[in-house]
């Protein structure tokens, strides 16, 4: 399975020892260490020389590992410096407004790569778009680079931005629009188009998971563990999506072998687009299976 498709990701700060040794029991496809709005101002320097621990202990646990650096010019290459270890799949760059930044993160990341003796290219770049003045470069950005292979939406942010609050009216659009740029690019895709600080409302941030998947969103970025199993649920498809996705499968592929072409199944003409999307269906819900802890 692609790392990409770990379907949910968990925030912790990088220097969070006793949070770090726990990740593995969280139920996260991946962690994400934090060494950005997760970290006190006084203590980023401390932060960042605790990440190799931190991504050591992850990598032993066979954990998919990210690291959030900080986006400033005192503390962004020699983040991104930092995170140039053994065991990291990607950097998020936070607030991402032009396809310069992505560029500058390469090179630096590049750098970091040789000199460390790690493969050229093997760190990915996810590139979280917070500001409208982001939408007009959202394809540029997308584009930016080879090592780009993720878009982000950071609702909240955005929200304080435009001057509103991150509830789904508002979010909604610009949301969408990221979720376009990305797949539009055969990119993933991480965020959801609302509030990322629901905890106590499931049913809530269930919602908003399931309008992201909607969009076309491919994973959940979670800053609580709470937060991780009501992703996952909203994520995967219902036995019942999943049973009739299978029926279309069978349907169609079995048309297509006996040189029929299009068929009905439960009273809906089947094409090779709905084969496709039921084929999505099946292939999500073995992605889904397949991330679910064993019994």
């Amino acid at each position: 399975m692609n790392w990409l498709d770990v379907g949910t990701f968990l925030f912790m700060p990088a220097d969070g020892a006793r949070m770090v040794a726990g990740a593995h029991t969280r139920g996260a496809g991946a962690i994400i260490l934090d060494l950005e709005d997760a970290i006190a101002p006084a203590r980023k320097d401390a932060a960042r020389e605790a990440l190799a621990g931190s991504v050591a202990t992850l990598a032993r646990h066979g954990l998919t590992v990210v690291v959030r650096v900080n986006n400033d010019s005192d503390r962004l290459v020699d983040d991104l410096r930092a995170a140039a270890l053994p065991g990291v799949h990607a950097v998020i760059l936070p607030k991402v407004e032009d396809a310069a930044l992505c560029l500058f993160a390469d090179g630096v990341l590049a750098a970091s790569e040789r000199a460390g003796g790690l493969p050229q290219g093997g760190i990915g770049i996810i590139a979280v778009v917070e500001h409208p003045a982001a939408m007009r470069a959202l394809d540029a950005i997308a584009a930016a680079t080879p090592r780009v292979v993720a878009l982000g939406f950071g609702s909240e942010d955005y929200a304080s931005a435009i001057g509103t609050r991150a509830t789904f009216e508002a979010m909604a659009m610009p949301a969408q629009a990221v979720a376009i740029a990305a797949r539009g690019r055969g990119l993933a895709a991480f965020g959801v188009p609302g509030s990322v600080g629901i905890i106590d409302d499931e049913a809530a941030f269930k919602a908003l998971a399931r309008s992201a998947a909607a969009f076309g969103y491919t994973g959940i970025l979670c800053i609580h563990p709470r937060q991780v199993a009501m992703a996952d649920e909203a994520l995967a498809p219902s036995a019942e999506e999943v049973a009739a996705a299978r029926r279309i499968v069978e349907a169609f592929d079995r048309s297509v072998a006996e040189g029929t072409g299009a068929v009905a199944i439960d009273g809906k003409m089947i094409d090779i687009p709905v084969a496709l999307q039921a084929k999505r269906v099946v292939a999500l819900a073995e992605r889904s299976a397949a991330r679910r802890p064993a019994a």
